[in-house]
């Protein structure tokens, strides 16, 4: 039965010698420590494995063996890919006890691992670990960003009896995987598309510094695309540009950038203030931000927006383009007016900023402010966000998209732990004459979702999503 049942790549690892490039496995178990220590326990997770065979690809064996453990995978009809090197650690070690920790190393991986193939744990091997769900909805999400497989670190510490494992995850995942096996076909081609936070490979590593406004920003819907060949714009914070080459920098001003201000001041700290027709001050955060009657803050002209801040992150904004448009200023505490907060211009080069200087982009973000970002972010990528979230939700958002920028499908995790109300996106993108398209979610059948067309844009309404929980919305498919 596991003869016929598990397919294993076999990639035997000697010495000094060169291994054969395969392409790895879709889903692989990996096999290491305790549970593939003793005849016991090979034994018991050997028939964990033949109670759910179609939830595996391969097996990979990692560390120096007596041979027992593969000589008993291979006697069962097992070819082994064995790895004489010690494994490498799960993509980020995060459980579902702190969630959102889940799409924070999610947004890593895509940026700067080395690695296609996401490893993924259940966090401490045990029952008090991450949930199933929590591992199915991480497995999903790693592939929308990218990950061109998944290998589980499940079992290795045998906390538990083998069959708890199976019964727990392989089970699930065994559910699953017709849903991610789907997606990975829809999506060939594509990449995650919308805007790139922006870290380069100038000097130390910045990564974690770099990502930290997308940490933020995710969870306010906008579509972020580490990693990816195709964004529409960049994100940039202080940390972002410390990590940047003067080629990089040049690339990122003739195209498109959010900044906040720390990112405009260090920017011009290396003397680019003139290239951004912009420049920023430190200055004191007693003031509120009150949004300006710019076109963009329709309906919101006159909002007070007072986040908590500090003279670390606080900055007047100072843009010398006449065209410059003024969407924030700031307000003292006896009501008269002060610098701009938030601004819009166009740079030497041609490109577009909209900059951002009270506070940054941190987790506070009322709706308000939730959608003046999201508006700004589109008129820097001169209205190509392949999706606008045009509901306030706590939804994290990944559209794929072509070279070319046509949209093939959306994915979209309700981040709360609360039923999130149908959530209306705007799409650009999608094919003329389309008529209807498709909400897929695991263990069910699709359902249908029309659409209505607003000049090029698609409007489509969603249905509820459950607490976190992930689908993805494609294009009908019609036979």
């Amino acid at each position: 039965m596991m003869r016929q049942t598990v397919r294993v790549i076999c990639l035997l690892v000697a010495g000094a010698g060169v291994a054969a490039e395969l392409p790895p496995p879709f889903m692989a178990l990996r096999w290491n420590g305790t549970a593939a220590e003793s005849p016991a326990t090979i034994g018991k997770s050997l028939e964990a494995l033949g109670q759910y065979p179609s939830c595996f690809d391969a097996i990979r064996f990692f560390g120096k063996s007596d041979g027992q453990a593969v000589d008993a995978l291979r006697k069962s009809g097992l070819a082994v890919d064995v790895v004489e090197n010690r494994a490498p650690a799960p993509s980020y070690s995060v459980d579902d006890h702190a969630p959102r920790g889940i799409v924070e190393g999610a947004l890593r991986f895509a940026a700067g691992s080395p690695q296609a193939v996401a490893v993924i744990g259940n966090g401490r091997h045990c029952a008090s670990g991450k949930t199933a769900h929590g591992l199915c909805v991480e497995s999903l999400f790693y592939l929308s960003l990218g990950a061109s497989g998944l290998e589980y670190d499940l079992m290795g510490y045998a906390h538990e009896p083998s069959a708890w494992y199976a019964n727990t995850y392989m089970s699930e995942l065994t559910l699953w995987r017709p849903f991610y096996q789907a997606y990975v076909r829809h999506n060939a081609g594509t990449q995650p598309g919308g805007v790139l936070p922006f870290c380069g490979k100038e000097g130390p590593s910045h990564l974690d510094g770099a990502l930290r406004s997308a940490d933020a920003l995710a969870f306010a819907g906008l579509p972020l695309c580490p990693g990816s060949a195709w964004p529409v714009c960049y994100v940039l914070n202080a940390e972002s540009v410390e990590s940047m080459t003067a080629v990089d920098i040049q690339r990122v001003l003739s195209g498109g950038a959010i900044l906040d201000g720390g990112a405009v001041a260090r920017l011009q700290a290396r003397g680019y203030g003139a290239a951004m027709q912009l420049t920023a001050t430190p200055r004191e955060p007693v003031v509120r931000e009150v949004f300006t009657d710019d076109e963009l803050n329709l309906n919101r002209v006159g909002y007070i927006w007072q986040p908590e801040a500090s003279c670390t992150n606080t900055y007047a904004l100072s843009p010398s383009n006449e065209a410059a448009r003024v969407i924030g200023r700031y307000q003292r505490l006896d009501g008269s007016s002060a610098e701009a907060a938030s601004v819009l211009t166009e740079t030497a080069s041609g490109g577009r900023i909209a900059a951002f200087g009270f506070a940054g982009f941190t987790a506070e973000i009322s709706a308000a402010r939730r959608r003046q970002l999201l508006l700004a972010a589109d008129w820097v990528a001169q209205g190509r966000l392949p999706v606008f979230v045009e509901t306030v939700s706590q939804a994290v958002v990944v559209p794929r998209v072509t070279m070319a920028g046509d949209l093939r499908s959306v994915t979209v995790l309700n981040a709360s732990i609360d039923v999130q109300p149908p959530i209306t996106l705007r799409l650009r993108g999608c094919k003329e004459g389309l008529e209807a398209m498709e909400w897929v979610t695991p263990k069910e059948k699709p359902v249908t979702v029309s659409v209505r067309w607003e000049g090029k844009d698609v409007i489509a309404v969603l249905p509820a999503i459950g607490p976190w929980q992930i689908g993805w919305l494609r294009p009908t498919i019609t036979e």
